[in-house]
């Protein structure tokens, strides 16, 4: 266990919310408490609001900046080591190993990508990925080291110009050689927590699949996300009825079929592929990366 310094968790009311009292709001928008956590949190000082403490029955105004500032708390252990394959002045990429947050939430604060980025050379102390990888999922992430760095790759990602390609492993040997996901993705309730999921009332998602080879109850299949919905491939193999092994979260059909919450691994998913306009003249850059399980396939 690793024993952090605290967190300040940030966020801004949006104008439909407006009139709630503070302590409902809390309870309604950030469920792992229950009203008694979040009074007594309330209460002890923690949560402010535009910078001055807040009390738990005063209404919130649409555009209120709030803080919660949590104390130190014990984080889980989590992987450290991380690989660099491409790194300049602008850019850096680094492989991610499975079981390591990337930015802060939950339980992990100092145990992230990020900070231990940030920490391993004084010139990516102020690096910050421009995308996510799930925890449980490894792979190739990029950071942009400048704020104009960050600000054109983040429009790319907006946008959906860099292309990226996973590796999983899936249950089962029934996929057709290529096929095309569209199930729509959306949110929903998982006990305390809203995740995203298939969802007829989902956004539109696109994913492109194409088996790479076939055992008798498995098969390795490399995955394009066309669009970027969180969970995206995790949650379009599950709904072609091919859930990603290891996965104790989606099964066949897309939606969740466990208590186990997002942030769970175990599973075979790969970052290996990732193709984006270099934020300083535009060159191409294409990486390519394989996960410590793949010679076990060959």
């Amino acid at each position: 266990m690793t024993l952090n310094r605290g967190h300040v968790y940030r966020d801004r009311v949006l104008p439909e919310h407006a009139g709630m009292r503070m302590l409902d709001y809390h309870v309604e928008h950030f469920r792992h408490s229950d009203a008694t956590a979040w009074r007594a949190v309330i209460e002890s000082g923690a949560v402010r609001v535009n910078g001055r403490v807040a009390s738990a029955d005063e209404r919130v105004r649409g555009g209120d900046e709030l803080e919660y500032h949590r104390g130190p708390w014990d984080e889980p252990e989590a992987p450290r080591e991380f690989r660099v394959v491409l790194e300049d002045e602008h850019v850096l990429v680094v492989e991610k190993p499975a079981g390591l947050q990337v930015l802060p939430a939950g339980g992990f604060s100092e145990q992230t990508l990020l900070r231990i980025v940030q920490a391993s050379a004084i010139e990516r102390a102020t690096a910050a990925p421009v995308h996510r990888l799930g925890r449980g999922t490894s792979g190739l992430i990029l950071f942009g080291k400048t704020e104009l760095a960050r600000a054109e790759l983040a429009r790319q990602f907006r946008a959906c110009e860099p292309r990226k390609t996973y590796f999983a492993l899936v249950r089962g040997a029934e996929l057709p050689v290529s096929c095309i996901a569209r199930t729509p993705i959306g949110k929903l309730r998982h006990g305390p927590l809203v995740i995203h999921a298939a969802s007829a009332e989902g956004k539109p998602s696109v994913t492109r699949i194409r088996v790479l080879r076939r055992r008798p109850e498995c098969s390795l299949v490399a995955a394009q996300p066309i669009t970027g919905r969180p969970d995206q491939i995790r949650i379009h193999l599950a709904a072609c009825g091919a859930p990603i092994v290891g996965d104790p979260l989606f099964g066949p059909g897309g939606a969740p079929i466990s208590d186990a919450v997002p942030g769970a691994g175990g599973y075979f998913l790969h970052a290996a592929g990732l193709a984006f306009a270099h934020p300083a003249g535009g060159a191409q850059v294409k990486l390519r990366s394989r996960p410590d399980w793949w010679a076990e396939l060959a």
